[in-house]
């Protein structure tokens, strides 16, 4: 069974429509600047380089995770807590660095 999608619906979804009252909409010309922009703020910041990083901290909060696990300590609250906070802000790395994309 097929859903039927509404032109508004789709317009709605789409971030191209995202504006100021009275601007005009992006040309080609706008998109690929913007691009370029990007791609160039990528390699000044070294963006594989921050890959990485995100990838370690997160191997690292994983494997800190697995020990917790199966520690004495496996009952704090605190440090559950804490490990939580660690996956949430590295959930948010994450998105950053795939915002950079």
């Amino acid at each position: 069974m097929s859903k039927n999608i509404k032109m508004k619906d789709l317009l709605k979804e789409s971030h191209s429509w995202e504006r100021k009252f009275g601007e005009k909409l992006p040309s080609l010309a706008d998109v690929q600047k913007k691009h370029e922009s990007k791609q160039n703020l990528k390699e000044y910041r070294g963006y594989t380089a921050l890959e990485e990083v995100e990838t370690h901290v997160f191997d690292a909060i994983i494997a800190f995770k697995k020990m917790f696990e199966k520690s004495e300590f496996k009952s704090n609250s605190k440090v559950k807590k804490c490990i939580n906070d660690l996956l949430k802000a590295e959930e948010k790395l994450g998105d950053i660095v795939t915002e950079l994309d």
